[in-house]
Formats: C-alpha cells, structure tokens, sequence
C-alpha cells in the first residue's frame, strides 16, 4: 500500500513540530501530503463539561467560541512559519500530487469522531507519546489505534534525522503485527535497514511457522532476523526496547495491543511499556 496522505492531528495549545518534523522526513521520501487537521471542542462540549458549574448565559458561549477561532489562529499561524522554515508549500490546491505539500483543516467537536473519520481517508496517523497533563494526546493514540484502521506513527521527544534508517520489528504472529506489516511494505521498502527481532516466549514456534523475514524477501525486502532471550524477571516489551535501542533503531514497528488493553492496564504488557517507556518513533497497528 503506497502512503501519501499522512495525517497530523493537532488541538489547542499543542505544539505540533515534533509531530510535523517526523511527517517531514518521511514525505520527503515518499512525495507524500501533509494534511494539518486541528481538532478543537466546540461550544456543545465545553458547554457539557460545565454544565454543572451553573447557568451559562450567551456572553459565555460567544467568549467559548471566540476562544475556539483564536486558538485555531494561532495554529494555522504555527504551521504557516514551520512550512516557512522548511520549504514547504502550505496549500489545498497543489500542482502536483506527487509533491511534498502541506494543507490544513479545521474541525470542531469530540476527538475520537473526528479523529477517526479524518483518519480513515489518510494512510498514517502521526501522534505524540501520551502525556497526563495534554489529554488530547491520550485520546488521539488511543483513537488512531482502535477506531481509524491505519497505522499509527508514536513520536517521542526527539525525532531522528532519517526515521527509516533502520527499522526494527517486533514480530510476534499476531494479526495485529500481521496487519501492520501489510499496511507498511512501503515504508520498509524505503529502510535502509531492516532487523525482525522475535521474542523468545512460549509463542516460539508459532513464530517460527510465520517466517516474516522470508515472507518480506518476496516483497524485495532483505531483513535481517534475531532472536531475542527475554532474561528472567524482564518483561518482553523492556527486552524489545533494550534490542532496539542496542541496534540502533530509528524506529520500532510492533502490533499493538494483542492482549485486551484492559489486561493491559491491570497486568502490564508489551504495548503498554512500549508506549509509556519509548524514546525512538513507534509504528503500531491493531
């Protein structure tokens, strides 16, 4: 599947540049479209967040608007001068569809609708590690990864120079790698290196059945494989961050969640370490 429409979903008081950066260096790559898309509650949900504080008059829902309009100009302005530093057209009407361009879009509402119907008509969701005190970024990993059907791009607080340098996958046989692997053939077409790493758990064998590396060779891609002992008393998700890191991965590639997120969250897991301990871009899919 070719990737030419990656989406950057942002909201009030975010900086996307990160987020743009990384876009940036794989369009570059890929003469792929940047689609901008700042997401914003409207009136009606802030409104019902409040709604217990007491009466709200006309006054406060025209302030809550106004309120919504000025932060949507104030990122459109940011992404203007981000395009200006880096060369970037900043247009809806290209002259060209296999150029790297910037366009931007403006919603109003609940993330998780928005989020996941603009996401469905892109290729890749690029979104930041959660972080407690911005909610927006919880919601949006969380909608990109069950609800849009996409893969999903995590990035953390820095963003390597060339994002497919090397990249590392994290090959377990589930469907969820399955899928990721399917929707991403053109972006481990573009790495300059690939290392499948499996970890060594009682799914082993079943691993072995699946021969990614070999299935990848069809595909004109020559991967390297690894095996990975997981040490006693260390989760599997730390052992694949430990391998990554020690490999020099410019990103790691894992299906997400392959138990239920609310075992997860109860017991730990691979995704959920992945997501709250990972310095390197993460590519996921469900």
């Amino acid at each position: 599947m070719y990737l030419r429409c990656l989406l950057v979903p942002t909201a009030p008081g975010l900086d996307a540049t990160r987020r743009l950066d990384a876009a940036l260096r794989l369009c570059r790559r890929l003469n792929a479209h940047i689609g901008v898309a700042f997401m914003a509650p409207g009136p009606a949900e802030v409104l019902a967040g409040i709604a217990s504080l007491g009466p709200i008059d006309g006054l406060a829902i025209s302030a809550i608007a106004r309120g919504v309009r000025e932060a949507a100009a104030e990122g459109e302005a940011a992404l203007r001068a981000w395009c200006a530093r880096e060369g970037v057209p900043l247009t809806s009407r290209p002259e060209r569809l296999d150029s790297t361009f910037a366009s931007w879009t403006e919603h109003t509402g609940e993330v998780e609708p928005l989020l996941t119907l603009a996401g469905r008509v892109n290729d890749l969701v690029i979104v930041d590690r959660p972080d407690p005190e911005e909610p927006f970024t919880g919601r949006a990993l969380d909608t990109a990864l069950f609800s849009v059907g996409r893969p999903t791009l995590m990035i953390g607080q820095s963003v390597p120079a060339d994002l497919l340098s090397h990249v590392v996958i994290a090959w377990n046989g589930s469907l969820e790698a399955t899928r990721l692997i399917g929707q991403s053939i053109t972006l481990l077409h573009e790495a300059g290196r690939v290392t499948v790493v499996h970890a060594e758990t009682g799914r082993r064998t079943e691993m072995r059945a699946a021969d990614l590396s070999a299935y990848l060779r069809w595909h004109g891609i020559v991967a390297e494989s690894m095996a990975l002992p997981v040490p006693e008393g260390m989760s599997v998700g730390a052992a694949i961050l430990g391998a990554a890191e020690a490999q020099g991965a410019s990103m790691l590639a894992l299906g997400a969640y392959t138990h239920s997120r609310v075992r997860e969250l109860l017991l730990g897991g691979v995704t959920r370490h992945v997501i709250e301990n990972a310095r390197m871009p993460v590519l996921m899919g469900h």
